[in-house]
């Protein structure tokens, strides 16, 4: 995601070359406004996803459900979200995501005991 990061990094090589102010670098014609603006708009769904995932564990290491459970558990996790985020008012999470260079932190050993867990439950069913 970093190419396309924050108002003064541009992704397109002869915007380089006009030149280093804001200015100069606007977009100027209708493909390259489009890109740009949806490049803002993902890196905000990314935010999104990441902040989102860093507050509910459980989203970071899908346990093996069906794949209806898993709807429910994402759908469950983000109705839970919104009445907090509605309730609370100031969700500290979002406030640190709000800033464009900002980049989740995700434990990669959050689960980890799950996942063992269960891959030892599958070993002693096969045996």
């Amino acid at each position: 995601m970093a190419p396309y990061k924050g108002d003064n990094v541009r992704y397109l090589l002869a915007e380089f070359r006009r030149g280093a102010t804001r200015q100069l670098r606007a977009p100027n014609a209708h493909k390259e406004m489009f890109n740009y603006l949806h490049s803002s708009c993902r890196n905000i769904v990314e935010r999104t996803f990441g902040v989102w995932k860093a507050k509910w564990s459980i989203l970071r290491d899908m346990p093996f459900y069906h794949i209806d459970t898993q709807k429910d558990i994402v759908l469950a996790t983000m109705a839970i979200h919104n009445y907090i985020r509605k309730k609370c008012k100031v969700d500290n999470a979002f406030q640190e995501a709000e800033n464009e260079r900002y980049v989740p932190r995700v434990d990669p050993d959050v689960g980890r005991s799950t996942r063992v867990n269960v891959a030892n439950e599958e070993n002693i069913e096969n045996q």
